[in-house]
């Protein structure tokens, strides 16, 4: 296995190089950098993706939550492993898929716990498409089709939350580091973010920035370099762009 590519987020000097120096007694893991505030934080994981970051909450320029919902926004498989001085932010924690929520001051047998784990689902997800028999495969395909899905998404709308019907939805997105829900004339901030969205609707994530609402698709057509556009049918005639890696899960949901 190649090694694990992390980043520390920690605005307090001693306590990021103490965490620094247990992690990096395991040979498995490289602390690729170690950031002292959350602005930096998340251009850092763009332009670098680590495959996890171990994330203090009380950071400067961003909360530590704000970060990991951002993170999770851009590229969900990143792990994050929150360490922080209270435990009262562990629920949202939770909410936000995180790994693990280490407390301060550091135990090193505990961080040795949440790194162990860390590895064990890294190692999993490597082989795990070898190893998952067919059946299974196809018990999960049918739990993943009777999940609950969402017919109204809470939005904010003038301090208030309303509740949108999915069906009116055409496309979600992300835009200066907020997650929108846009109808046929409107468009609003969503309380959930897109690997949430994702979960809870039938979507089709056709960019890492963009969910569609398929029924509300006009057309699509060829782009460049593999890339293709979908066109809505609201007003504007809404083009959304979709990844070369996705144009292949397009064309299996049009059957062809």
């Amino acid at each position: 296995m190649d090694k694990i590519k992390c980043i520390i987020v920690e605005d307090e000097i001693p306590a990021a190089e103490e965490l620094n120096y247990i992690i990096s007694k395991n040979d498995n893991i490289l602390v690729n950098r170690i950031v002292h505030d959350g602005k930096s934080a998340v251009e850092i994981v763009k332009n670098e993706g680590p495959d996890a970051v171990f994330l203090d909450i009380n950071i400067p320029g961003r909360t530590g939550t704000e970060v990991a919902d951002i993170i999770k926004n851009f590229n969900d498989s990143i792990d994050i492993i929150f360490v922080t001085a209270y435990e009262k932010y562990a629920l949202k924690a939770f909410k936000l898929y995180a790994l693990d929520y280490v407390l301060k001051p550091f135990d090193e047998e505990r961080i040795k716990i949440t790194i162990d784990r860390l590895i064990d689902k890294r190692s999993k997800k490597n082989m795990e498409s070898e190893k998952i028999p067919y059946m299974l495969n196809k018990l999960i395909d049918k739990i993943d089709k009777d999940k609950k899905i969402l017919k109204k998404i809470p939005c904010e709308s003038n301090g208030k939350t309303i509740l949108v019907d999915a069906s009116d939805i055409y496309y979600c997105y992300i835009e200066e580091d907020r997650t929108y829900v846009k109808t046929r004339k409107e468009k609003y901030i969503v309380m959930s973010n897109l690997y949430q969205l994702q979960e809870k609707t039938s979507f089709f994530r056709c960019h890492r920035s963009y969910l569609v609402n398929m029924d509300n698709v006009k057309e699509f057509y060829s782009w460049f370099n593999g890339t293709y556009k979908l066109v809505m049918d609201d007003e504007k005639k809404s083009e959304i762009p979709i990844s070369r890696n996705n144009v292949k899960k397009l064309k299996e949901y049009f059957g062809f």
